[in-house]
């Protein structure tokens, strides 16, 4: 079995990585996801939507440009929506995923970092760890910026944005 490019667990039920493809599709059936989070500006492969009705899985794609300087962020209000999706246990076990798995996915779970009340050094070490040369001082300022709807801690069990399990 082989998983997707950057797999990893977030937290219980939340999973990251980049664009899965044939070969991680075993992978991804035994996490018995019940929602994939595509996030990405372009399309989605063909292949992976057949995937995703064939295994019955709710699919959500959001159209978020990456962050690029001088004057490109991702959209803050559509961010907050994605971490809604993300941490609304109603979707898990879900996966979020963009193309590598490090841009864009790296800033939605520096996000749900911010929520779990990590240090910034400890998010950005992790941010740097999934993005190797990759790294872009634009994303971590949209981390260190960003700044949760007072809303989202009422809507999402405590125990998710802290990262345990129920």
């Amino acid at each position: 079995m082989v998983p997707p490019l950057n797999f990893a667990m977030v937290s219980p039920g939340v999973y990251r990585s980049g664009f899965p493809n044939p070969r991680s599709h075993p992978f991804l059936l035994q996490q018995r996801l019940r929602t994939i989070i595509y996030v990405h500006d372009g399309d989605c492969q063909t292949y992976h939507q057949q995937f995703i009705r064939d295994n019955d899985i709710n699919y959500k794609h959001f159209r978020v440009a990456a962050n690029r300087e001088p004057f490109v962020e991702m959209d803050h209000a559509m961010v907050a929506e994605i971490l809604a999706e993300l941490l609304d246990t109603r979707n898990h076990p879900v996966l979020v995923h963009c193309n590598r798995g490090i841009r864009r996915v790296g800033c939605l779970v520096g996000c749900v970092r911010k929520l779990q009340g990590w240090a910034m050094t400890a998010i950005f070490d992790e941010y740097q760890r999934f993005s190797g040369t990759k790294i872009r001082i634009a994303d971590q300022e949209f981390i260190e910026v960003f700044k949760s709807p007072a809303h989202m801690e009422v809507q999402h069990p405590a125990a998710v944005v802290a990262g345990q399990a129920e």
